[in-house]
């Protein structure tokens, strides 16, 4: 595994630029999708937060700047778990002609994350510039958490692979569960602190990620560090098994793209 690993980085570089061109090339707006649904994301919320239909007390900040946060680091989840199945799916015909490192599909997809890591972290702070919050002197450790959110989406990406690659209800069904985790995470209202809803926000390990990375940016104090670095930890050994996996299910899926 290590060894294709090495072996696949120029393949995965020319995969990551061919991927990454082809994705906007046909596109008006170009590469300012790449900035657009979050940014229409938290307007929206804004808008609804403004005619009082979401409850934002409480929050430690003005709501554009929680709202923003929480959607930029969200989005770091939402972009991990989409790019591995997004790279494969991209290059079947790749997969079924010629042999290569499988790995070079692992690093085109964590390249593709790092790029979107890359764009919405510019934008947060062009926002905060622009809004001019109070920024705490631990917002450089918000990496942390963000490394985190982006780590748990590729591990959750892999273990889907294998049967994304195979049936279309897994992309399908990505974009119904990217909406539904983003209601029951902190992006853009504050846990409830009773309730079924207050309850799965509690036990959703995203919500310690988005939080922490929230708290080191704008106030500074945080107690769901170590939460992050457990749920980070347990991300690490499942990336690992979904790895594993990854390469025993290759044969197969070339087979059934093949027949």
């Amino acid at each position: 595994m290590g060894s294709d690993l090495v072996a696949g980085r120029e393949l995965a570089w020319r995969l990551f630029v061919r991927d990454t061109a082809a994705q906007y090339r046909q596109s008006a707006l170009g590469y300012f999708w790449a900035i657009l649904p979050p940014l229409a994301t938290s307007a929206i919320f804004i808008l609804l937060n403004s005619a009082n239909v979401l409850v934002s007390n409480d929050l430690g900040m003005s709501y554009p700047v929680y709202v923003l946060t929480g959607t930029v680091f969200f989005g770091l989840f939402s972009d991990g778990m989409t790019a591995p199945l997004r790279a494969v799916t991209a290059s079947r015909s790749l997969l079924i002609k010629v042999r290569f490192p499988r790995e070079a599909l692992l690093l085109t997809a964590v390249a593709q994350t790092l790029l979107g890591f890359i764009i919405r972290i510019a934008l947060l702070a062009v926002c905060l510039a622009i809004l001019r919050p109070h920024i705490a002197p631990t917002a450089p450790l918000a990496i942390i958490p963000a490394i985190g959110l982006m780590l748990f989406g590729i591990m959750v990406g892999v273990l889907l692979v294998p049967l994304g690659a195979l049936y279309q209800d897994i992309t399908f069904g990505l974009v119904l569960l990217t909406s539904a985790l983003m209601l029951v995470t902190p992006v853009a209202f504050a846990p409830p602190s009773s309730g079924v809803l207050g309850t799965i926000m509690h036990y959703n390990p995203l919500s310690p990620l988005v939080l922490c990375a929230r708290d080191l940016v704008i106030t500074g104090d945080t107690l769901n560090l170590p939460a992050t670095l457990a749920i980070m930890g347990v991300c690490l050994v499942l990336f690992g098994i979904g790895w594993v996996l990854f390469r025993l299910a290759v044969p197969i899926i070339v087979e059934r793209l093949g027949s």
